[in-house]
């Protein structure tokens, strides 16, 4: 598996899992509004961070298969001579 949906992976799974927690306290702690707006902010951030890393991950992605389209464009046209 590349690295790259490694990291979205474990970005999605961190996003998952902060989303069930906000869950397991709505319905099985009975929390207080303060309680329950601290655990929805942090998993609303864990959701941003997420979009964040896919974001990062597919501009990565877009700029290595650029360069790589420009590096056989490269070989095939002749080299200019000093």
């Amino acid at each position: 598996m590349r690295m790259r949906w490694v990291i979205v992976s474990a970005a999605g799974a961190i996003t998952l899992t902060a989303w069930g927690a906000v869950a397991f306290i709505y319905f099985f702690l009975h929390p207080t509004l303060a309680l329950f707006t601290a655990a929805a902010t942090v998993a609303a951030l864990s959701l941003e961070g997420f979009f964040w890393v896919c974001a990062a991950v597919a501009g990565w992605s877009f700029l290595a298969g650029r360069r790589q389209m420009l590096m056989r464009l490269r070989k095939c046209l002749p080299q200019r001579e000093h």
